[in-house]
């Protein structure tokens, strides 16, 4: 009949709504634990909208990065976490020879990112790279954790650990009278 619904049609219409605000509550909680923990200095959580949710951070380098869940693409991105590299740079080049281990058994079980529940992925638009899990078998709560654990080491061991005092200065803010690396 037109125009009527029947509750098996308003039950597969609320499943994913319900599925939705199961997957947005864990990662908000998970990201919650960090801000808790002090890993973040300021946390927010955004409207689940179309979709996505957009969580803001006070981060490394006391700056606000944005982590994004989106159900529709089944990813959590965090968008322009490493402004201003230039396209094609070494930075590039050398950032992913870094993070390819950790779809790997080449770093310990603890630290790596099981490619099972997820896929992590450096992209670049513009003049700054993203950093993205696509997550699979509806593991969001495991990657939001391992996207954040390996944005970290991003910061302490990656850009720390290489030449990138300048870029960490110009860039990111680092005040070069405060910092002795």
């Amino acid at each position: 009949m037109l125009g009527s619904s029947s509750t098996s049609d308003k039950a597969r219409v609320a499943a994913p709504r319900t599925l939705h605000s199961h997957h947005v509550r864990g990662v908000t909680e998970a990201l919650q634990t960090y801000a808790q923990r002090g890993a973040f200095r300021s946390f927010s959580e955004g409207n689940l909208r179309l979709g996505k949710v957009t969580y803001r951070m006070q981060w490394h380098y006391n700056r606000t990065y944005r982590l994004i869940l989106d159900l529709e693409a089944q990813s959590l991105l965090i968008p322009e976490m490493l402004p201003g590299v230039p396209p094609k740079s070494p930075m590039t080049r050398e950032l992913r020879a870094f993070l390819k281990p950790f779809g790997t058994d080449q770093v310990p079980e603890h630290r790596r990112l099981d490619p099972a529940k997820g896929e992590l992925r450096l992209s670049q638009y513009r003049r700054a790279l993203s950093l993205r899990v696509d997550v699979r078998q509806q593991e969001y709560v495991y990657c939001a954790r391992k996207l954040v654990h390996v944005a970290h080491e991003v910061f302490m061991v990656f850009l720390r650990e290489g030449p990138y005092y300048e870029y960490r200065v110009e860039q990111l803010g680092l005040d070069p009278d405060v910092a002795w690396a």
